[in-house]
């Protein structure tokens, strides 16, 4: 959104992250499990008044679950040459599939469809979209970029190796196999308590997920940032493949084609494919911290040139949507 207006829209938007109370939050819960359908922030009522105060030439629409296939349709009966955007960041065909419903029947009635992996164009074009195009992630040029950290900061920040992200089974079986194996690693995120291999990582927990510049001096905070990918949604890349080395910091991240495409194998990001190549990698760039950050520069700069900020995502994507362009 800001980087819609830095380049010279007029956004309006529709907050759809307002905190529920509890009886709401319960309520949803239980709903989405029997697959009803719920709308606790009135979203579809809300583009509806805002069409009728204002009307809009696009609606952009983020993972749009609630978002009803008859809400689209009253846009087009009025508004028929407004262009209805989703950018879908997550995977509705991958292992969690729950709680898609919604969005899979108004998948036809948006003129445009970004999908963040190639697999999902053809299986939204079975679901009757229209135009769907692979886009990457991006990263923030006004939040993730190298900083100097304050004595105070680097004390609670700084360690040798570290990963942000939320649980996964694989992630907690590497990351253990790093500690069990003399290698601490700082672990932050959800859903890690009580989960795989909670027992060896629980030491080096550093709690839930965090957002913002707390974000930011944590990963300026690591010496080797490790990355792994989310296999339940078939991710080739994240927003981390970008944030990390926008910050300058050193990448080891899960090899995937795309990643490869993205960086320059062990010039500007290094990456692996099990977890003996994790470890010797790991042990490798500790005892050559020189070198490590050599690839992390080298990472920064083709963030810089090679346009992996928002603004350059956005830029592209709105020039499609202006233009009208089918795949």
């Amino acid at each position: 959104m800001t980087a819609m207006r830095d380049l010279g829209y007029e956004v309006s938007a529709i907050n759809t992250c307002t905190p529920l109370g509890l009886s709401q939050r319960v309520w949803q819960k239980a709903t989405s499990t029997l697959g009803m359908f719920t709308d606790p922030l009135a979203l579809n009522r809300s583009i509806r008044e805002h069409m009728r105060r204002n009307s809009a030439d696009i609606i952009w629409v983020d993972k749009g679950l609630r978002v009803k296939a008859s809400t689209l349709q009253w846009v087009k009966q009025g508004w028929p040459d407004c262009i209805l955007v989703h950018l879908n960041p997550d995977d509705p065909f991958g292992q969690y599939r729950k709680g898609w419903k919604i969005f899979l029947e108004a998948i036809p009635h948006y003129d445009i469809h970004f999908v963040a992996r190639t697999q999902n164009q053809g299986e939204f074009a079975e679901y009757g979209a229209r135009c769907t195009i692979p886009y990457d992630r991006s990263y923030s040029k006004h939040l993730h970029r190298p900083l100097t950290l304050s004595p105070e900061e680097q004390q609670q920040f700084e360690v040798p190796v570290g990963f942000v992200g939320s649980h996964a089974p694989d992630r907690a079986d590497m990351i253990a196999f790093l500690i069990d194996n003399g290698i601490p690693v700082a672990v932050y995120g959800n859903g890690w308590q009580n989960k795989s291999n909670w027992n060896t990582i629980k030491p080096h927990y550093r709690g839930p997920s965090r957002f913002g510049i707390e974000y930011t001096k944590i990963i300026n905070g690591m010496g080797i940032a490790l990355h792994f990918l989310r296999h339940e949604n078939r991710d080739e890349q994240d927003s981390r493949t970008f944030e990390i080395p926008a910050c300058g910091v050193f990448m080891l991240a899960e090899r995937s084609p795309k990643h490869e495409e993205l960086f320059l194998e062990n010039r500007e990001a290094v990456f692996f494919s099990s977890r003996e190549e994790l470890i010797e990698k790991v042990r490798y760039y500790l005892q050559h911290p020189e070198q490590a950050k050599e690839i992390a520069q080298a990472g920064l700069q083709r963030c810089l040139t090679s346009g992996y900020d928002h603004h350059s995502r956005m830029k592209s994507m709105l020039g499609i949507i202006n233009r009208g362009e089918k795949v």
